[in-house]
């Protein structure tokens, strides 16, 4: 059976995830479009248009005469991008105010608590980032604004660049979905304000733990 581009793309997109996200890519790393389509073993067009979605959702940069590589913020982008991303979900969450019902909400994230606590239960560091990760996603897909939604949604693309570490910890894993359960708990008693508080501290928290990690050696 003949793979279809969009699917192949969709498969180097992920293979590509995977590596940024097991620090086999890291900030600053080149990448180079023939070699990459030896590795994979595929043809060029693909590739490109592979690193061209990372480039959108901000995995990857390209610079001028350079070429594309993952990208790499300074410490001060990266305390930027942590309050921005912060200040974004205040307002993701105030939207839910217009939804009819918060219950198919609710329970999609509950949903997403159970694959963390899952992968926590198994010591899958990876499973837990990326649990956490469809359970941030999920809150800005119900957002009701799509302009800001889409905003978030890059912005928290690029936020996992910053935590890939902070779930590394098993003391974080626990305290992130402690966190979550908090969160969805305000939501099921229909308290949009606490939920938008508690969540704003949840980012503000695991951001501020991140730069300290990071940049404790620079």
């Amino acid at each position: 059976m003949k793979v279809k581009r969009t699917s192949l793309v969709d498969q180097l997109y992920d293979l590509m995830l995977k590596k940024i996200k097991n620090r086999e890519l890291v900030p600053g790393d080149r990448l180079n479009i023939e070699e990459l389509a030896k590795t994979f073993a595929v043809s060029r067009t693909p590739v490109r248009e592979t690193i061209n979605r990372l480039i959108q959702d901000g995995f990857v940069e390209q610079k001028h005469n350079v070429g594309p590589s993952i990208i790499k913020l300074s410490a001060e982008e990266e305390a930027q991008l942590i309050e921005a991303n912060s200040y974004l979900f205040d307002i993701v969450i105030d939207t839910y105010r217009f939804l009819d019902s918060l219950t198919p909400l609710i329970e999609e994230l509950e949903e997403m608590i159970a694959e963390q606590q899952a992968a926590l239960d198994e010591e899958n560091e990876y499973g837990t980032h990326k649990g956490s990760d469809r359970f941030h996603q999920t809150m800005i897909d119900y957002c009701t604004n799509q302009i800001i939604r889409e905003c978030a949604a890059k912005t928290q693309n690029q936020i996992n660049m910053c935590t890939f570490a902070y779930h590394a910890v098993s003391e974080h894993r626990r305290q992130s979905i402690a966190d979550h359960r908090e969160i969805v708990a305000a939501l099921k008693e229909g308290d949009i304000s606490k939920a938008k508080s508690l969540m704003h501290a949840h980012n503000e928290f695991s951001g501020t733990l991140y730069m300290k990690g990071s940049h404790s050696q620079d």
